[in-house]
Parts: structure tokens; sequence; C-alpha cells
């Protein structure tokens, strides 16, 4: 009977094992993948909108060659417009973002398509939209309003700093440091965000976006991000902003000085 009660509890922990394996290979798995993310995230934009493209992990070769292997455009019914690279950013952590403006002005009143000409089968469904009424993924559209937008975003007191975290999961830590900052502007607004770190002075820019009305949230994720944080290092960060039309405030913020997040678990 203690021979049998022995075995059974070493299968148990074999099956539990194996689980374990399965479930730390799935997740390794997703971190190795690829991925697309276009902003703005709405369906609406302005007749002087940007795009914003992220590359994730292997994807990131599609950004490096926009507009040679792969012509970018905005397409409505017969009216093609290009979209122009205008700055690149590579972040920390397995992504890349470009910042694309159109060639032209939209029309108002005209819904268009992104194409992003030859992606392969599963390269394109990343160009692909939830629509929640519908329940179905649809290609990603906008349709555009009336008018531009020419007015730069304000910056309402300086940025504060928020809580630091250290979150582990299957494939590595999540490690972010949140600031929040208020602002106003009638457009949808990305954070142009430069972390220095003071061990070394390497320097990254890259564009955030808000995660609450005020807040950002600078580092990354379990499996990619901009921005990279060391045990023991020191960094400062500065803030300008843009809104999506590419209105800049006139000045960046001054810096602020922070420790890594890890030392502050």
């Amino acid at each position: 009977m203690a021979s049998s009660w022995l075995q059974l509890k070493k299968m148990r922990r074999l099956v539990a094992f194996l689980f374990c394996c399965i479930i730390s290979n799935a997740v390794l798995a997703d971190c190795d993948g690829a991925g697309l993310w276009v902003f703005p995230y709405n369906q609406t934009l302005k007749q002087n909108s940007l795009i914003v493209l992220t590359g994730y992990s292997s994807s990131q070769a599609i950004l490096d060659s926009l507009n040679d292997r792969y012509p970018i455009y905005l397409k409505s019914e017969g009216h093609k417009v290009k979209l122009n690279l205008r700055s690149k950013h590579k972040g920390m952590f397995r992504v890349t973002q470009a910042i694309l403006e159109p060639d032209e002005k939209l029309i108002a009143g005209r819904k268009y398509l992104l194409v992003i000409e030859n992606l392969d089968r599963y390269q394109s469904s990343f160009l692909t939209r939830w629509n929640s009424e519908q329940k179905k993924e649809e290609p990603i559209t906008w349709l555009v309003e009336g008018g531009t937008d020419t007015e730069a975003p304000v910056l309402l007191g300086q940025p504060q700093h928020g809580c630091s975290r250290v979150n582990y999961y299957g494939c590595g830590p999540a490690v972010h440091a949140d600031f929040k900052i208020e602002s106003k502007d009638e457009s949808v607004l990305l954070i142009k965000t430069e972390v220095q770190n003071l061990e070394n002075n390497q320097s990254v820019i890259y564009y955030l976006t808000y995660i609450e009305s005020d807040t950002i949230r600078v580092g990354h994720d379990m499996c990619s991000g901009p921005f990279e944080f060391e045990k023991g290092a020191s960094y400062k960060v500065r803030f300008r902003l843009m809104d999506i039309c590419g209105n800049e405030s006139p000045d960046w913020t001054t810096w602020i000085e922070f420790r890594s997040p890890f030392d502050e678990e």
C-alpha cells in the first residue's frame, strides 16, 4: 500500500512538472513571436493626423524596410496617400516604433484603409481591428473628420514620479516606473520620452501613450518594451508632448531622477 502511495505521489509530481514545462514553453513561444500595432486606436483621423506603427520581435524588420520592400499607404475610393517616415525609434527590448505622416492632406468624409504591401498571410493578420459590435476582426480603417489641428499641446505643471513596480512572469519580469503628466490638447497625445542611464550615459527616446488620463508607464512588459532597467542603477527622464497631428510643445520638461524599479521592490 505504501509503495503504491509513493508511486502515485511521484506520478502527480511528474504531471505537475510536465504541466509547468508546457505552460512555460507556451509563454516563451508567445514571446518569440511577432506583432504589429497601429495607433491611433480610435476609428477617426484629422486631415493631418499621423500614424504610429510598432513592430514587435521579428516584425521589427518590416519597419526597417517601409516604403522599400514594404510600401505603406492609405487608400480610399481611388485616392492613394503614401505614408512617409517621419522618425523611427528603436526600443531596448524587442520593439521598434515608426512615426508616419501622410504625403498629402486626407479628404474629409472619406474612409481610408491602411495598406502595407508584400506582407505574408500571417503578417497581414496583424493589420486588423476587433469590431466589438459585429464580434469579428476587420481591416484597419479610419473615417476622416473635417479640419486640421495646428495647436500645440499644453503641459499643466511639471511631471511627477509615481510608483515603480516589478512583476515576475513566465518569461521574465515586467518592470515599470509611472509618471503623472497633466496636459491639455484637442487631439490624442503622444509623450516623447527620453530615459538616460546615469551609470553609463546610455540614452533612449521613444513615444509613449497614456495608460490612464494623466499617467504614462516607463519600462517594459514581460516580452518587450522600449526601456530596460538595471538593478542598482540610477536614471533620469524627461518628456515632451506631441499630439497625433504632429504638433509639439515648445520645450522638454526638466529632468527627473529616479532609482531602478528593481531597487524599490
